[in-house]
């Protein structure tokens, strides 16, 4: 679940107090690339998007989803990695494979562990050519391609109920830059199944994921302004994207973290939680709620709230119908069993002190009789791998610097529950 707080923050507050807009709604007096296209503000609650004209001397009134345009000035304005100001919102043309430039934009956020070439992401150039992105990203420098898990890397059949694939019982978890990557915990393997290119506005990125029992993954998008994006349906076996129906802001769910847990220990049916609020809140670590979001559907229903002094945390469930909720900002940090029928914590475990101060993206999933933590502080290059063990306590850092700035962590129910041998 990714928690750029720092981020999400500074934008919002960017869009509370106006920023700098646009002086007619038709661009800037410095010019244009004809053709390009910005993301403007039609109201406080609207947005569209304008296109330069064709003489580069300024951009079109904006357009917004009704079909009229936006008053001038609407615009709200951002600053991007580059220090170049770009305006921002969720309702710009998606993008198609002949938008992708050549970035690789997680890259950039990648610590020592793997070496691998910076690339820088333009959030507003175009070029013809998409990028062979599986060039870039083999952490081994050896010319060979990762395609996703292999036979070897999945558990073994009995690690739970037949009716699941075997993909379904290994951990996936998304990252800033847009990639869908399995995670084998006991080998600490990391393999990209592929790059995501979801039917999003223009700069949306992971937030949040979970994986059902048929091993589709369900991943929550963000907005460069910390707005809560559409919930996606991916193919863990090659990251392909299918939209769904979902209506983004339901009973005040607009972030969040989520996890699936089956309905009884070793059922085949299982619900998918979410413990989540609004951007707004969100931004200033508040409370969330926790609540159901039926895949079928696409209907959100409140459970309860959590405990205000708890904060939001990532969500991850198993087969033995337990949900677990790991929240970084409480001290110290902690993983904390919840009661799916109250919102109630029924036992926790406190992590070490200090070590995860500084939050500013985490994810979390259960996977063979451990918790698995991916955790990016505000000083970090890249997030870390920590383990944590029910049975003793004991937390460890077992991966640092993975090269990946991850975002969000899934496992299905279909997962081993019990110990497996490994770190």
């Amino acid at each position: 679940m990714p928690r750029i707080l720092a981020a999400i923050l500074a934008a919002l507050l960017t869009a509370c107090v106006g920023g700098p807009s646009s002086s007619s709604g038709s661009g800037s007096a410095s010019g244009c690339v004809p053709g390009s296209t910005n993301l403007c503000h039609c109201s406080a609650t609207q947005t569209g998007v304008q296109s330069c004209n064709d003489d580069g001397k300024g951009y079109t009134p904006c357009v917004c989803g009704s079909g009229g345009t936006a008053n001038p000035g609407d615009a709200s304005t951002i600053t991007a990695k580059d220090g170049a100001a770009n305006t921002s919102s969720d309702t710009a043309t998606a993008p198609t494979d002949g938008d992708a430039t050549a970035a690789n934009p997680d890259a950039s956020d990648t610590g020592t562990a793997i070496d691998q070439p910076v690339f820088t992401k333009d959030l507003t150039a175009e070029t013809e050519d998409a990028i062979d992105w599986s060039e870039l990203l083999d952490p081994e420098d050896t010319g060979a391609v990762d395609t996703g898990p292999s036979t070897a890397d999945l558990p073994p059949k009995d690690a739970s109920s037949d009716d699941c694939p075997e993909r379904a019982k290994i951990v996936y978890v998304v990252t800033k830059g847009n990639q869908l990557l399995s995670f084998v915990p006991d080998k600490l393997q990391f393999k990209l199944v592929g790059n995501l290119k979801c039917p999003v506005a223009g700069g949306q990125t992971p937030f949040s994921m979970s994986v059902d029992r048929q091993a589709n993954a369900w991943v929550l998008f963000v907005s460069l302004m910390g707005q809560g994006g559409p919930v996606m349906k991916v193919s863990t076996e090659n990251a392909a994207c299918q939209a769904t129906n979902y209506q983004m802001g339901q009973q005040g769910q607009e972030l969040f973290g989520m996890g699936f847990s089956s309905d009884a220990p070793a059922a085949l049916t299982e619900k998918l939680f979410l413990a989540g609020t609004t951007s707004f809140n969100f931004s200033l670590q508040g409370s969330c709620t926790l609540a159901t979001l039926d895949t079928k559907t696409m209907v959100v229903q409140t459970i309860a709230p959590l405990p205000k002094q708890l904060g939001c945390p990532d969500l991850s469930g198993n087969g033995n119908a337990e949900l677990f909720g790991f929240f970084p900002q409480t001290n110290p940090a902690q993983v904390v069993k919840i009661d799916k029928a109250t919102a109630q914590p029924i036992k926790s475990w406190p992590l070490p002190n200090g070590a995860f101060a500084g939050v500013e993206a985490w994810a979390f999933a259960q996977w063979g009789g451990k918790f698995w933590l991916f955790f990016k502080s505000n000083g970090d290059l890249s997030s870390s791998v920590w383990s944590l063990d029910p049975v003793t306590g004991n937390a460890a850092k077992v991966l640092a610097n993975t090269g990946h700035i991850i975002t969000g962590a899934g496992v299905s129910s279909c997962a081993p529950t019990e110990a497996v041998k490994g770190p």
